[in-house]
């Protein structure tokens, strides 16, 4: 049983491991679903030519998770409605300075919105918004955390960082214009 589950576990480690985000945009006016299938309730109707953030290239009951990028709003598309354009490669240089040490063994995450609209911040599976301005302490986990960054109009930023135990890390959300 333990060898099952083991290799259960790997199979899912692998699998999530080769999920890939894309840029893309829907190829008609679509339905987009709080969920994987048409008995979820509709969020709202994109139009032809929507630009979306493909979370991952692996959908769900034949749906991608997907973020309407002008709204910042989080769904399912049918895949047949769905144009995977270019790679969003993720961040391997992080995100997260470590800026101290904490008394707890908790890591403490101090992040700053200095933008002047809300942004989202996914870490792992935890979901934290920040209005304009808005300055949040966070006490995470220690380990490896998977992040995804939006606002508004805005692609997406993922990857993933490592925060230590008793560490105090700082992160300052701003957009970036134009290109590098």
């Amino acid at each position: 049983m333990n060898k099952l589950i083991l290799t259960i576990v790997f199979v899912f480690a692998i699998f999530i491991s080769f999920c890939q985000s894309y840029l893309g945009w829907a190829t008609k006016q679509v339905n987009f679903r709080s969920g994987p299938g048409t008995n979820y309730e509709i969020i709202s109707t994109l139009q032809a030519g929507a630009q979306i953030f493909i979370v991952s290239d692996v959908p769900e009951n034949d749906f991608y998770n997907v973020i309407d990028i002008a709204t910042d709003k989080e769904g399912y598309l049918h895949k047949s409605f769905v144009k995977i354009g270019d790679k969003v490669d993720a961040n391997s240089e992080g995100m997260f300075a470590i800026t101290g040490k904490s008394t707890s063994e908790q890591p403490q995450l101090d992040i700053y919105n200095n933008t002047s609209i809300t942004m989202t911040l996914k870490l792992d599976n935890n979901r934290y918004v920040f209005s304009p301005q808005e300055k949040k302490s966070i006490n995470y986990s220690s380990g490896k955390c998977s992040y995804r960054a939006s606002a508004p109009g805005v692609i997406p930023s993922v990857g993933s960082e490592f925060f230590e135990s008793n560490g105090i890390y700082t992160w300052e959300f701003y957009i970036v214009t134009g290109i590098r």
